[in-house]
């Protein structure tokens, strides 16, 4: 039976619902302040999470839109949207999901290594971990962000430079994920997946299917975990236990 040895962290959806409650809410205060008419609303931006990174999506929807927009305006657009998603992060308004902070400890307690592999920037990134997770430095072994890689997610650049990082067999490491093209990453790294299906599912997302296991959260006490697929839970939450059965 293998051993657990590392876990690599998507973050938005994944570790905190920074997308519908942040990023989203972000994005509107920058077109408003470049006088833009778009108003991105929680269904059509849920749409616009199949786009990887948020500098991907302007563009995607100025071409929709068929707005003379400039890859440099898209660019300060960007810019504009950290500056007000940084400002939502120190409010204090996102936090980690149910069950996050219980088993990034317990993980750690058991010497399992942990890296956050995300699409996003590393400039809203940090503050979003001060904020919501102080002692994050404590617990991850290393940060690999947007800037890091050339091909995002869904191409396997990110789980793979994790992977040569941390010195491990992708037989011993699990992606934990909230996505479907977070999954395809993983899965294209030689990842096994276990999908935590976010916050928003109930819109009538369509359930990605490749993971390795699926849930609704990680769990928690007072809200434990349901499974929507794969092997079945030990207890009523994810925990170390479980996510060292997906490998095996």
């Amino acid at each position: 039976m293998k051993r657990l040895s590392a876990v690599f962290w998507d973050v938005d959806g994944t570790l905190a619902d920074t997308e519908i409650c942040g990023h989203r809410i972000a994005f509107n205060l920058a077109f408003k302040d470049f006088d833009l008419n778009w108003v991105w609303k929680e269904e059509e931006y849920i749409d616009l999470l199949r786009i990887s990174g948020g500098l991907n999506r302007i563009i995607h929807y100025r071409n929709l839109s068929k707005k003379g927009i400039t890859l440099d305006q898209c660019s300060d657009i960007q810019d504009r949207k950290s500056y007000h998603y940084k400002k939502l992060i120190k409010s204090g308004k996102i936090k980690l999901r149910i069950g996050v902070s219980r088993v990034i400890k317990e993980l750690w307690e058991n010497d399992v290594d942990q890296y956050v592999v995300t699409t996003s920037g590393r400039e809203s990134l940090e503050p979003f971990l001060t904020n919501s997770f102080p002692d994050y430095k404590k617990y991850f072994s290393q940060i690999i962000t947007f800037e890091d890689v050339k091909n995002h997610k869904p191409f396997p650049d990110a789980y793979k430079l994790a992977l040569k990082l941390s010195n491990k067999s992708h037989l011993e490491c699990l992606a934990i994920e909230d996505s479907e093209i977070g999954v395809q990453s993983a899965i294209s790294a030689n990842l096994k997946c276990l999908l935590t299906l976010p916050p928003w599912s109930s819109y009538g997302v369509k359930i990605c299917q490749s993971a390795n296991s699926c849930v609704d959260s990680l769990g928690s006490i007072e809200k434990p975990s349901k499974l929507i697929y794969g092997k079945s839970l030990n207890n009523r939450n994810v925990d170390y236990c479980y996510l060292n059965n997906i490998i095996n």
